[in-house]
C-alpha cells in the first residue's frame, strides 16, 4: 500500500495549490479522464482473462486432435498473460486515479496563466500546418501499427490515441511544445517513482519507464486538445452555433449542450488556415493596447477562467480605451466629436433599427453584419483602436445597453467638467463610472460562467436585479477609494472630484485652486487628506453591500474578485496611517501578496480556520498512519533478518 500512500500525498499536495483555480472544464477533465484511468486495470485484466480462456481452449483442441509432440511441446509453451488479484485491482486504478487528478491539475498549472487562443495562428504556412496535423498524425499511427505487429499492446493503444489527439490539434501541441514537454517530464518523473514503490504483485510495478511517458503524454495532450477545442468554441462559435440567442447554452462546460457542440466540433474540425485570424489579431491588439498600466487588471483576470478572462480583458481594454478618447483627445472639440462616435457605435450595436439593418459584405462571421466598420474606419483615430472595437462587438450581445448608455453620461460629465456639488453627486458619479462597469462585468462573468445571458432587461429569466445592484455598489465602492486616493493626482492634471460641500466657504476659490490652477498643495495636505478620508467613509458605508455583490456571483471568481476588493480597501487605512499625503497611496506589495493568498485559499473568518484547521489534521493523520506503516515495515525486514541470521 506504500505507493497509495506516496499517490495520495502527491495528489494532496498538488491538489492542494491548484483547488483555487479549478474550473468547470479542469472538473469534466477530471472526471472523465479520471474515470478512464479508473476502470483500465479491470479493462486490462478482463482482457488478460479472455486470452487465457482462449489459450486454454486452443490448449484442450491441441491435446485433443495434435500427432506430434512438438506441437504439445510448443502449445504448453506458450506465453500465458497473469491476472491480477481484485484487491491489487482496486489498488491499482485508485493509484491510477490519483495520477490521473495529478497530472491534470499540474497541466493546469502550468498552461492557465496563457491566453490558448494566442497559440492558434490562422495567418501561419497552411502547408506547414497541414503537415504538422495530417503527416505526423499520419506518422504516429504507422507507429502505432508497427508496436502491434511487435505486440507492444499498450505503446500501440497509447500510439494511436496520441495520432488522434494530434490529428486534432497538432499545430497547437507544437506552439506549446515547451510547457508539454515541462508538465511531461515532471509527470513522469513522478508517475515512475511511485510505480517503483508498488508491490511486487501490483501491475504498476512491471511499469516501465516508456510506459509512464505514454501514459502521461496520453493525458497532457488530451487536456491540451480540450482545451484547444474550448477555445475555438469559445472564439468561433458560429462553427456550431450561429445563432447568439442559443450560444449562451454553449458557456457551461458541465451541460450536455456542450459537450455535444464541442463533439459537433470535432465533427467537423476545420484547419487553422481556415479560420478568420481577425478574432486573433484583435485580441492580441487589446491585450497591447491595456499594457502595463493595467498590471493589476491582469494580474486579477489571471486568477478567472481562461474563457471569462477573455472577454473580460476585451471589455476592459473597450472601457480604456473610450475613456481615453473621451479625456485625451487633441482638442475639447475632438473630445466631443469622439463621445458622438461612441454613442452612435453603441446604438448600432445595441439596436438593430430600420436604418441600419444593411448588411455589409464581410468575411469576419464573428463580428455583426449591420455595421459599415470602414465607416467607423475614418472616423476612429487608428487601426488598434478600430479593432478593440471590433472586439466589443463580439461580446455585445450578452452585455447590457442601458449599462453603457449611463457610461456615456458619465464621460459626457466629465466632459462638461462641471464641479461635483454635494455628496450624493459624488456617489452617482461613482455609480455611473465604476458601478455600471461593475454591472458589464457581472453579465459577463454570468455569460461565460454558463448562468445565461444577462444583458437583456425586459423578460430576462436569467437576469437578477439584485445581484447587478450590489455589483454596482462594488464598482462604486472601488472608484470612491480611487478618487479619494488621487485627489493630488487629479489636480495635478485639472480634475477635482472633491464635494463643494466638503470645502469652506466659499467653496469656488478651493475649487479654482484644485481645478485650474493645478495647485493642491496651496489647499495643504492635511486639508486634503480631510477630503480624502471623508471620501473613504462613503466606501467604508457601502462596502458591505459590495461585499454581498461578491457573494452573489459564481464561486469560481468570488474569491479573485474578493482579493482585488481587499487590496483596493487596504488603501483607506494605508492613506489614513500615511503622516502625510502621498501622490499616489499603494498597498505594499508584501500585504497585496498575502491578502491575495488569504482571498484565494479562503482563509477568512472563523469557518475558514477550522477549515483551515482540518485539512492540518488530516495531514497529520495521514503523516502519522504512513510512520507506522513505515515503522511496521522496517520491524518486518529486521525480523526477517534476525531469523536468518538464527537459522
Amino acid at each position: 500500500m506504500t505507493y497509495m500512500y506516496y499517490a495520495s500525498a502527491v495528489l494532496l499536495v498538488t491538489f492542494s495549490i491548484y483547488q483555487p483555480f479549478i474550473t468547470k472544464l479542469d472538473k469534466a477533465k477530471y472526471g472523465a479522464l479520471g474515470g478512464a484511468s479508473l476502470i483500465s486495470p479491470f479493462v486490462i485484466d478482463y482482457y488478460n482473462r479472455a486470452t487465457i480462456t482462449n489459450i486454454q481452449q486452443q490448449h484442450h483442441h491441441q491435446n485433443m486432435t495434435s500427432i506430434l509432440h512438438l506441437t504439445h511441446t510448443n502449445a504448453s509453451n506458450m506465453s500465458v498473460p497473469s491476472v491480477t488479484s481484485p484487491q491489487s485491482l482496486f489498488s491499482d486504478a485508485a493509484v491510477l486515479f490519483m495520477l490521473t487528478a495529478f497530472i491534470v491539475s499540474v497541466c493546469g498549472m502550468f498552461t492557465r496563466w496563457h491566453f490558448p487562443i494566442t497559440f492558434i495562428k490562422p495567418n501561419a504556412s497552411s502547408l506547414v500546418s497541414g503537415f504538422v496535423r495530417h503527416g505526423l498524425s499520419i506518422l504516429i499511427i504507422l507507429m502505432a501499427i508497427t508496436s502491434q505487429y511487435a505486440s507492444l499492446q499498450s505503446a500501440s493503444f497509447a500510439l494511436t490515441t496520441i495520432g488522434l489527439l494530434w490529428y486534432i490539434a497538432g499545430p497547437y501541441f507544437v506552439r506549446r511544445a515547451k510547457v508539454i514537454a515541462a508538465v511531461s517530464v515532471i509527470s513522469t518523473l513522478v508517475c515512475f517513482f511511485i510505480c517503483c514503490t508498488a508491490y511486487n504483485h501490483s501491475k504498476l510495478y512491471a511499469a516501465s519507464i516508456l510506459d509512464c511517458t505514454l501514459f502521461v503524454l496520453v493525458l497532457v495532450l488530451s487536456c491540451n486538445a480540450i482545451d484547444y477545442l474550448d477555445t475555438i468554441l469559445n472564439t468561433y462559435p458560429h462553427l456550431v452555433q450561429k445563432d447568439k440567442s442559443k450560444q449562451a447554452a454553449l458557456q457551461n462546460q458541465a451541460s450536455f449542450a456542450y459537450w455535444m457542440a464541442v463533439a459537433q466540433l470535432v465533427a467537423n474540425l476545420p484547419n487553422e488556415s481556415d479560420l478568420t485570424a481577425s478574432p486573433i489579431d484583435d485580441f492580441e491588439t487589446a491585450i497591447r493596447a491595456l499594457g502595463s498600466a493595467s498590471r493589476s487588471w491582469k494580474t486579477m483576470a489571471a486568477l478567472f477562467p481562461v474563457n471569462l478572462r477573455q472577454d473580460l480583458c476585451l471589455l476592459y481594454a473597450f472601457f480604456r480605451t473610450a475613456d481615453d478618447l473621451v479625456d485625451d483627445a487633441p482638442t475639447p472639440k475632438q473630445c466631443e466629436q469622439n463621445l458622438i462616435t461612441i454613442r452612435r457605435f453603441l446604438r448600432e450595436v445595441f439596436f438593430l433599427t430600420q436604418a441600419n439593418k444593411q448588411r455589409y459584405q464581410q468575411q469576419d462571421l464573428t463580428l455583426p453584419g449591420h455595421i459599415n466598420w470602414n465607416y467607423y474606419a475614418t472616423l476612429l483615430p487608428n487601426e488598434d483602436v478600430l479593432a478593440i472595437f471590433r472586439n466589443f462587438a463580439r461580446i455585445s450581445h450578452y452585455l447590457c445597453p442601458r449599462a453603457m448608455s449611463e457610461l456615456t453620461d458619465a464621460w459626457e460629465q466629465d466632459l462638461r467638467g462641471e464641479p461635483v456639488k454635494k455628496q450624493k453627486d459624488l456617489l452617482n458619479y461613482a455609480a455611473l463610472v465604476s458601478g455600471t462597469f461593475g454591472e458589464l462585468c457581472t453579465c459577463a462573468i454570468m455569460y461565460k460562467m454558463g448562468r445565461g445571458n444577462w444583458g437583456k432587461q425586459k423578460n430576462n429569466k436569467a437576469r437578477n436585479e439584485d445581484v447587478l445592484s450590489r455589483a454596482r455598489a462594488t464598482g462604486q465602492c472601488l472608484q470612491l477609494i480611487n478618487i479619494a486616493r488621487d485627489v493630488i493626482a487629479d489636480s495635478l492634471v485639472g480634475r477635482c472630484y472633491v464635494p463643494l460641500q466638503y470645502m469652506p466657504y466659499p467653496p469656488q476659490n478651493m475649487y479654482h485652486i484644485l481645478k485650474f490652477a493645478r495647485k493642491p498643495l496651496l489647499v495643504g495636505e492635511q486639508t486634503l487628506k480631510s477630503f480624502s478620508i471623508r471620501i473613504l467613509g462613503l466606501a467604508d458605508q457601502i462596502s458591505e453591500r459590495a461585499q454581498k455583490g461578491i457573494d452573489g456571483l459564481p464561486e469560481e471568481v468570488q474569491d479573485s474578485i474578493r482579493a482585488a476588493f481587499e487590496i483596493y480597501m487596504a488603501i483607506g487605512p494605508t492613506l489614513v496611517n500615511d503622516p502625510g499625503f502621498p501622490l499616489r497611496a499603494k498597498v505594499p506589495k508584501r500585504q497585496q501578496q498575502w491578502i491575495a493568498l488569504r482571498c484565494i485559499y479562503g482563509f477568512r473568518g472563523p469557518v475558514s480556520r477550522a477549515l483551515s484547521a482540518t485539512f492540518y489534521e488530516m495531514v497529520s493523520i495521514y503523516s502519522r498512519a504512513f510512520t507506522r506503516l513505515s515503522n511496521t515495515r522496517t520491524t518486518a525486514a529486521r525480523a526477517a533478518v534476525v531469523a536468518a541470521a538464527v537459522n
